[in-house]
């Protein structure tokens, strides 16, 4: 050590310390580079899973709507309960065609209550086989709705939601959607700018239904490429087999594991591996991302070789220096000495401070072109900037999806001019001199519901945000964009199933009051007609089926021509419209007249038809008719509405006529049809009040067959009974419809003579009575002849009461029984 110069002996510990130095920077360095890398590459991976996860999530809501809407079809659901696979497929395949072009469903199913496949309506030929998947299974098990990743046995995946439908408390069957989502790893592929292989575990496949498949799609394919899976899909033609048979090989793992430095094709890659689970939670594949950090490792060792510079030329500056300083004054060595090194590690710390404040900055900046990048990229809604000469500067995917115009057609061009409706032009042009100038505008800060243009031509209703920033000191717009077709829609529905649903609690309130059934219709098609969700004119008519006939009859009209009320008063089943209803018992529809509107007058103007057949258990009640303009446009929907109204009617209908028939039965006899004891004591009660305010005169005829008894004896009661109806025939045809004629039991009979304006009508009705009376009766080939007896009492004469006037005709008939076919006056003396 005493052989070394003063030089040396300082130099070269300073140069062994600033290696020791320059190694222990190098390994932090790198250490925390690794580090960077690994989290970078973490979060890289678990923000796919998110992503298509999301996805997922996103795709089975809409498929979940798409099957709750499908059960609401109670015809299909009965179809389906039923077995009846035509008209399965004639009502699903326009619903799979649709959902299809839409949300590019591929798969669409129908199961029985025990799993078994009714209909394929994508593959018609398949069916019959017991669906014993995941989601079917789960969908068995939790009696709901039940979603998730199944693997079919080419190796791809299909998200399936299967919906149990319940008809009446009990399993009618099961529907099932299903959607391809192997694109999924293609668009995450070009979202993430990574690397992507899809490794699926053979003991999930069969080799020959797998490699017949390969075949069959025209992919590449290898089934002993790796031993334990197979390569489905991959973004890079060169495959580490060795590390995909390292990563298959170890246990199934529910998180997200990193492989370091692989090297392929001259590139240096990291592995984020992400486990793939189906519905039934095995771990079926395995997602790897490769992420190329090549050009990061060229960045770092040329940071390095910038650092080894950098600290090479600055220690060499000091060597130098210290060399030259210790040759001239050696003397003052050991004050400079220190001087010399507290500066140098002043420097030397400003150094490493300046540069990893420089690195933060960078790698701040990185991260928020990411963020950006990412959180526009994946935002369901559009997300648009305008400079401030109105030109689109930002145009993010969403925008993409929803207005149809890719980044290249939509970059540079006026904004307004490309989505904007021509009619909120003018007041663009007006407002956006102030925008530019102040940043400030009506529209700003608020969200507007207006509409816009999608390329095409097509307009659609959208929900508007804006908002102004200002950039290199000019003042520019961003706008978020939201499709609200699908809430206009659910809004228009909701508001036409609140109307109908008023109608028919209007409709049931009818029927409760006690109004015939005739006022009771006439109100029902008030309150049809007067229904803001459809386009009817306040014109139409209710038809009611005549008993035991086929043809109908018109109760209730609004507003038809008189030509029309006299040519459809009565209609035969299949004749015009409302006939062909009657008798196809199915909803006729036309939006203009021709040759099947076969009832037509002078006059007759442009109209359309609804005509809705009511029926209740099988049977028809009648006819509902609702006119519409000419031209008017049709929809499921609506026929919907129509035979949910037509079926509430039909309720009313059978209600009002089974309180007629009860009415009837209990005032009426029901061997003659007359009205009993009960009903004509009511009439005879009304009768003399009548009488009594117009001061007008009564009559009882009290009558009692003659000889009746003996028809009994000698024929039978059966020709007994045929002979009270034709006497009850022939009484009726004696009086004036406002009198009554009433069987009061047995052989006698009553009539009520009201506002008898000459004093001896009473005693007229008598005589035409005994006369038409004793002719022959006709008792099916049997020829007989009875006589009657009369008693007759009048108001105010013989009474003031209806008790004391039916007494005394009753007495009278007595005295008149004993000449026998007469009549007799009611007199004191009797």
């Amino acid at each position: 050590m005493r052989s070394l110069t003063l030089r040396q002996r300082i130099i070269l510990p300073l140069i062994l310390a600033g290696l020791v130095l320059f190694g222990i920077g190098v390994y932090f360095v790198r250490n925390l580079d690794d580090r960077q890398k690994s989290d970078a590459v973490q979060q890289e991976a678990e923000a796919m899973q998110k992503h298509i996860q999301s996805r997922l999530e996103s795709k089975a809501e809409v498929m979940e709507a798409a099957l709750r809407f499908i059960a609401q079809d109670r015809q299909l659901v009965l179809a389906m309960q039923s077995g009846d696979r035509r008209e399965l497929l004639a009502t699903g395949l326009p619903i799979y065609e649709r959902l299809h072009r839409q949300h590019n469903i591929t798969h669409l199913y129908f199961h029985d209550a025990h799993r078994i496949n009714l209909l394929r309506v994508h593959k018609p030929e398949k069916f019959g086989d017991i669906i014993d998947r995941y989601t079917a299974l789960g969908a068995e098990k939790n009696g709901a709705l039940f979603s998730g990743i199944e693997l079919g046995p080419l190796g791809t995946f299909t998200l399936r939601s299967v919906l149990p439908v319940f008809n009446d408390g009990k399993l009618a069957g099961y529907i099932e959607l299903g959607q391809e989502v192997d694109e999924l790893v293609q668009a995450s592929h070009t979202l993430f700018h990574v690397e992507l292989f899809m490794l699926v575990n053979k003991q999930y496949l069969v080799q020959s239904e797998w490699q017949a498949g390969m075949r069959m799609l025209g992919r590449p394919f290898d089934w002993n490429s790796l031993s334990s899976a197979v390569l489905v899909s991959q973004s890079l033609q060169v495959v580490p087999a060795e590390m995909f048979d390292q990563i298959t090989a170890s246990p199934p793992d529910v998180g997200i594991r990193i492989r370091r430095d692989i090297d392929l094709q001259g590139h240096r890659y990291w592995a984020g591996i992400i486990p793939v689970n189906d519905a039934g939670g095995r771990q079926i594949a395995t997602l790897v991302m490769l992420r190329d950090m090549t050009h990061l490792y060229e960045h770092a060792q040329r940071d390095l070789f910038l650092f080894f510079g950098i600290f090479a030329a600055t220690g060499l500056s000091i060597l130098s220096l210290f060399y030259l300083i210790l040759g001239r004054i050696e003397q003052e060595l050991r004050v400079s000495r220190q001087k010399l090194m507290d500066e140098g590690a002043a420097r030397e710390e400003m150094q490493s401070r300046f540069i990893g404040q420089l690195q933060k900055e960078q790698e701040k900046l990185r991260e928020s072109e990411e963020r950006f990048e990412k959180i526009s990229a994946s935002a369901q809604d559009a997300i648009i900037s305008m400079d401030n000469e109105g030109n689109i500067s930002f145009w993010n995917e969403a925008a993409v999806t929803i207005l149809g115009y890719t980044q290249a057609e939509a970059l540079g061009q006026n904004l307004h001019k490309l989505i904007a409706p021509p009619r909120f032009h003018e007041a663009h042009l007006r407002a956006f001199p102030a925008f530019r100038e102040t940043g400030q505008g009506a529209a700003l800060g608020k969200a507007l519901e207006l509409a816009a243009i999608r390329k095409g031509g097509a307009e659609f209703p959208v929900e508007l945000a804006l908002s102004s920033t200002l950039i290199a000191g000019k003042w520019h717009g961003i706008a978020v964009l939201r499709d609200i077709s699908e809430r206009k829609k659910a809004e228009l529905e909701i508001q036409q199933a609140l109307h109908i649903q008023r109608v028919l609690d209007s409709i049931l309130n009818i029927s409760l009051p006690p109004l015939t059934l005739k006022e009771v219709l006439l109100k029902s098609l008030d309150a049809v007609l007067s229904i803001p969700a459809f386009s009817f004119l306040n014109e139409g008519a209710v038809f009611l089926t005549v008993k035991d006939q086929k043809t109908l009859e018109m109760v209730a009209q609004r507003n038809l021509p008189d030509a029309l009320l006299q040519s459809c008063a009565m209609l035969p089943f299949g004749r015009c419209l409302c006939g062909k209803a009657a008798a196809t018992r199915e909803i006729i529809f036309y939006d203009h007249l021709n040759d099947q509107h076969e009832i037509s007058y002078e006059g007759i103007k442009p109209h359309g038809h609804y005509c809705i057949p009511i029926i209740s258990e099988g049977r028809l009640l009648g006819v509902l008719n609702a006119y519409v303009a000419a031209g008017h446009a049709s929809c499921e929907s609506e026929k919907k509405f129509l035979r949910t109204v037509a079926d509430t009617m039909a309720l009313v209908i059978e209600r009002k006529q089974s309180e007629e028939k009860l009415q009837k039965m209990a005032h009426h006899d029901p061997l003659t049809g007359l009205p009993n004891r009960a009903l004509f004591q009511d009439r005879l009660d009304q009768g003399l009040a009548l009488a009594q305010r117009h001061q007008e005169a009564l009559a009882v005829l009290f009558l009692d067959l003659d000889h009746f008894k003996e028809v009994n004896d000698t024929l039978g009661h059966d020709m007994g009974d045929v002979l009270l109806r034709e006497t009850a025939s022939r009484l009726l045809s004696c009086v004036r419809k406002a009198d009554t004629v009433a069987r009061m039991g047995g052989d006698e009979f009553t009539v009520i003579l009201t506002e008898m304006s000459i004093p001896d009508s009473a005693e007229q009705v008598a005589k035409s009575i005994l006369e038409i009376l004793l002719q022959p009766f006709d008792l099916n080939g049997t020829s007989c002849n009875i006589g009657c007896s009369i008693g007759i009492a009048s108001y105010p004469l013989h009474g003031m009461d209806s008790e004391t006037l039916l007494k005394h005709a009753d007495t009278a008939m007595y005295h008149a029984k004993i000449k026998r076919n007469t009549y007799c006056y009611y007199s004191d003396e009797l």
